[in-house]
């Protein structure tokens, strides 16, 4: 099925029939210069409509040439030749032994356009950091958490306690944030560089 178009895209093929260029267009929808100039080349933006319909048959007819499917006698028209579960013909072949149905459906969905690929890691990270200071909030110096660990039964019975205090809970989650905006930072600095260097 046909992945639905991007509501952006519209709004980016009318600021582009207006003069603007795609470098705008991808600050005023904050969206990467990349996707942008994807969208052009795939709804074909600039061409006549009847250019555009040209283009379209032209492609059909490329594809039509050549013949499809086995050679005639060839056990693999018979369905014959190829082991029952061969994935090899399929895009993920590999992943579809593998990967469960969800995780295939993901990748599907996927841009294939690296800058977009870091695009999604860097909000990902940038999430995951703001999510942590709902998580791992103190709330002052003699903010504790106690969690039972262990509870044993039988002969001896007693159970068994952790403590977290303050300072400990404080100090774990510093260094994780740091580990976390480390990360982000060296996103965003790849991004810049890939952006710049395709531009």
């Amino acid at each position: 099925m046909p992945k639905a178009r991007n509501e952006n895209s519209y709004k980016a093929e009318e600021l582009f029939n207006a003069g603007i260029s795609l470098v705008e267009i991808a600050s005023q929808l904050s969206v990467p210069e990349g996707t942008v100039r994807r969208w052009k080349h795939t709804y074909g933006w600039g061409l006549k409509e009847s250019e555009r319909s040209d283009k379209i048959k032209a492609n059909v007819r490329k594809k039509k040439k050549g013949k499809r499917g086995a050679p005639k006698g060839s056990r693999n028209a018979a369905g014959h030749g190829a082991p029952v579960g061969n994935q090899n013909a399929r895009k993920h072949g590999l992943f579809s032994r593998y990967l469960p149905k969800e995780t295939l459906a993901i990748i599907e969905e996927m841009s294939q356009d690296p800058l977009d690929l870091l695009w999604d890691q860097i909000q990902i990270a940038n999430a995951g950091i703001i999510r942590a200071q709902q998580i791992m909030y103190v709330k002052d110096k003699d903010d504790k958490t106690k969690s039972k660990i262990e509870k044993k039964r039988g002969n001896v019975s007693g159970e068994k306690w952790e403590i977290q205090y303050a300072w400990d809970k404080q100090g774990s989650f510093l260094q994780a944030q740091a580990k976390a905006q480390a990360e982000l930072r060296n996103l965003i600095k790849q991004y810049d560089e890939m952006l710049n260097k395709n531009w």
